[in-house]
């Protein structure tokens, strides 16, 4: 294994202008003196291996690949993604998709470990030919066929469906950040997805749809970053994914089981539907467009008129939860951490997969607050 100052330096420069971070910014962060820093970035300083782990834990990145020359990061598309799309993603929330990716490779170790992947089998969709909103159409129904859905069946948590179908979806607050929703494909990882759980939740529902669109058909990506306005563009790969999203969630045969055709001019009845789907008016109203059941000037007046949702239901907060233990997911969901992965690392500890510190890190809290989640999940966590 070949290590030089000058290339532990370029990495670490590499990093830390990735983050979007000063080397004041670092040395407050890590503890590490401003000087120490400025030397080990300019490869005139040897770092301790104290020094090592701790800036492979700010970045969030493997220790091994920080002090090995020649190693290949398998985060680069990660990297590529924060250095291009600078204008786009605040540094402030830079360190919390960092995080997201951490928990993905995390998830990943777990399964690897124990031998349970979290999904039975993978979800593969190879596009053909260059009718792009055809490819969303298909890809819609064979995801629905793969999991027996039939098209007139509502996805109560779409979330949880695509984590089933094989992609690694997390949501975390980014409000910092102008994006919907990101993906990044990760050699260890495999198709990452994460949602800004700052918006909407229907919104969210729809971000999610959208961006699971890019990881399944835009299969020579590396990643992709959405904002709203990304999603109505005329791009052709946006124009499949939100075609997808749209098929997926508000397909043809679901919009038959709520009647006429001619009711749908009515404002009240495209509110309730759109509670009913747990989809944004808006995603209903493009659907109803999309099917050629509305015009554009018919969206554009019902749209002013439908009267607003007030009661929309998180699918990841269901269930007989106290005022208190939903307060509690409900800030770990803010970190990113849903009940799935949670149980996983859990179940990981408990078994003796991974170390009480170990575990810890995943689930990105101290060691002391193990016992308190294991508490709210009803699981008993190993005390190596």
């Amino acid at each position: 294994m070949a290590f030089t100052t000058k290339g532990f330096g370029g990495k670490l420069r590499h990093l830390r202008e990735s983050f979007g971070h000063t080397q004041a910014v670092v040395s407050q962060r890590t503890g590490i003196a401003l000087e120490a820093l400025q030397g080990m970035e300019n490869g005139t300083a040897l770092p301790t291996g104290d020094e090592v782990l701790i800036l492979a834990d700010v970045y969030r990145c493997d220790f091994t690949w920080l002090i090995e020359d020649s190693a290949t990061n398998p985060d680069e598309a990660a990297s590529m993604m924060l250095r291009s799309e600078s204008g786009r993603i605040a540094a402030s929330d830079r360190p919390a998709i960092a995080d997201f990716l951490h928990l993905c490779k995390s998830q990943a170790l777990i399964e690897d470990l124990s031998g349970r992947p979290s999904f039975a089998k993978e979800f593969v969709f190879q596009p053909r030919g260059g009718y792009y909103k055809g490819h969303g159409i298909d890809c819609a129904k064979e995801l629905r066929n793969f999991h027996g859905l039939p098209g007139n069946a509502v996805i109560r948590d779409i979330f949880g469906w695509l984590r089933s179908s094989g992609l690694r979806v997390f949501r975390r607050e980014l409000p910092n950040s102008s994006i919907s929703g990101l993906f990044i494909r990760h050699p260890e990882a495999g198709r990452c997805i994460l949602i800004n759980a700052s918006e909407d939740i229907y919104r969210q529902r729809f971000s999610a749809a959208h961006e699971a669109g890019h990881a399944i058909m835009d299969v020579d990506t590396a990643y992709n970053v959405s904002e709203e306005g990304d999603q109505s563009s005329g791009q052709l790969v946006e124009i499949r994914a939100s075609t997808f999203a749209s098929c997926l969630l508000i397909p043809a045969d679901l919009l038959k089981r709520f009647g006429d055709p001619g009711d749908w001019r009515n404002p009240n009845k495209i509110a309730e539907v759109a509670g009913k789907l747990f989809v944004s008016v808006s995603a209903l109203l493009s659907a109803l467009k999309r099917e050629r059941i509305l015009d554009q000037n018919e969206v554009d007046d019902i749209r002013r008129l439908v009267p607003r949702l007030n009661d929309k239901p998180d699918p990841e907060l269901m269930g007989d939860l106290s005022p208190r233990e939903r307060e509690r997911k409900t800030s770990m969901m803010a970190l990113g951490l849903h009940s799935v992965y949670v149980q996983q690392v859990l179940d990981a500890c408990r078994d003796g997969l991974v170390s009480r510190a170990k575990a810890a890190d995943m689930l990105l809290v101290e060691p002391a607050d193990m016992q308190e989640i294991a508490t709210l999940f009803r699981t008993v966590p190993h005390h190596g």
